[in-house]
């Protein structure tokens, strides 16, 4: 059920995601329509564009971490018995946790501060909060789905993530 309900965040993210990168473009576009039929640029358009990458690149690196599928240079491990492969394992979910906790506290206290400030873009006035956020979401959301395949792990290691990267049960994996 767990899987079933992280699996349609998932999506939904991934879904609002691609409408933002559709936006994004389209932007692009009117701004080179302007440019070179009407000879007008419309102001800030540049600056919202870079913003709306920024969260496609910090929240998609949740929904990515959600999907297990991050770059992995894991040739060397799975060559490895798996008494050893459990450690790295282990090791790398500690470690993954400790960083994206870390840079989400971080992140989040300068959210804080720059909210409490009222700080604005340049150009097009956008509350700096708002793409700043987007790190904060994604390092939070990677952190909390560590804690929850660490959890998997833990309580039903049948149902978790084999060591060799296999689906879990009943998952079909393209």
């Amino acid at each position: 059920m767990l899987e079933r309900v992280g699996n349609r965040i998932t999506s939904a993210v991934e879904r609002i995601l691609a409408l933002g990168l559709i936006l994004a473009i389209l932007l692009d576009f009117t701004n080179v329509v302007g440019r070179y039929t009407g000879g007008f640029s419309v102001l800030g358009i540049d600056e919202v564009e870079i913003y709306i990458l920024i969260c496609i690149a910090f929240i998609g690196s949740a929904a990515v971490t959600w999907r297990r599928q991050h770059l992995r240079m894991d040739v060397f491990i799975e060559a490895c018995p798996v008494r050893v492969r459990r450690f790295v394992k282990f090791f790398e979910m500690a470690v993954m946790l400790a960083i994206t906790a870390f840079v989400g506290a971080q992140s989040y206290a300068y959210v804080s501060k720059i909210f409490a400030l009222g700080s604005v873009s340049d150009i097009a006035g956008v509350p700096m909060w708002i793409p700043h956020s987007a790190v904060c979401l994604g390092f939070f959301g990677m952190a909390l789905i560590v804690l929850v395949r660490a959890a998997q792990r833990f309580w039903a290691p049948e149902r978790a993530e084999g060591e060799a990267g296999e689906p879990v049960k009943g998952e079909v994996r393209s």
